[in-house]
C-alpha cells in the first residue's frame, strides 16, 4: 500500500512539472498586464507592446512584409540578458517577412527613424521550442531602431 501512494505521489508531482508551460504563460500574461499600466506603453494587441524611444519627423509610410528593411536590434529576454545585438556591427537587412511575427507586427507600424521598445510575447516569437540562449516561452524585449527600407 505504502509502495502505491509513493507511486500516485511521484505521479502527481511528476505532472505538475509536466504544467510548468503553463505556469510560464501565466507569468507571461501578468508581465503584459503589469507593462500595460507604465504610462508610455502602447499595447498593439494582446501579447505585443512597445514604448517610443526615438520618434522620427519621417512622412515616409511604414513597409510591408515584401519589403527588405534596415534596422539595428538589440534584443534581451527580461531579466536583461542579451541574446542578440546589431549594435557593435552592421545593422540587419533582412525582409520583413523573415522576422518572427511580433517584430513583423511592430516594424509595420514604424517609420524609418523611429526607435522603440518592444515587448514580445513567445506565441509571437519561438514559443514552446525556445532557441539557443532564447528559453522555451520566454517574453523578447527589442530595442528597434527602423533606418531604412526599400
Amino acid at each position: 500500500m505504502r509502495q502505491l501512494l509513493i507511486l500516485l505521489f511521484s505521479l502527481f508531482l511528476y505532472s505538475c512539472v509536466q504544467d510548468s508551460p503553463n505556469i510560464k504563460q501565466i507569468e507571461n500574461l501578468q508581465f503584459f498586464i503589469d507593462n500595460a499600466k507604465k504610462s508610455d506603453v502602447i499595447e498593439i494587441e494582446s501579447g505585443l507592446q512597445y514604448s517610443v524611444i526615438n520618434k522620427s519627423d519621417s512622412n515616409r509610410t511604414s513597409p510591408q512584409l515584401n519589403q527588405v528593411i534596415t534596422a539595428h536590434f538589440h534584443g534581451t529576454l527580461t531579466n536583461g540578458d542579451i541574446f542578440w545585438s546589431s549594435l557593435d556591427s552592421e545593422p540587419l537587412k533582412i525582409e520583413l517577412s523573415k522576422l518572427i511575427i511580433g517584430c513583423q507586427k511592430a516594424i509595420s507600424l514604424m517609420s524609418p527613424g523611429d526607435k522603440w521598445k518592444v515587448f514580445i510575447d513567445s506565441s509571437m516569437a519561438y514559443g514552446d521550442e525556445g532557441r539557443p540562449g532564447i528559453p522555451s516561452n520566454s517574453i523578447l524585449v527589442f530595442e528597434i531602431e527602423l533606418l531604412d527600407f526599400i
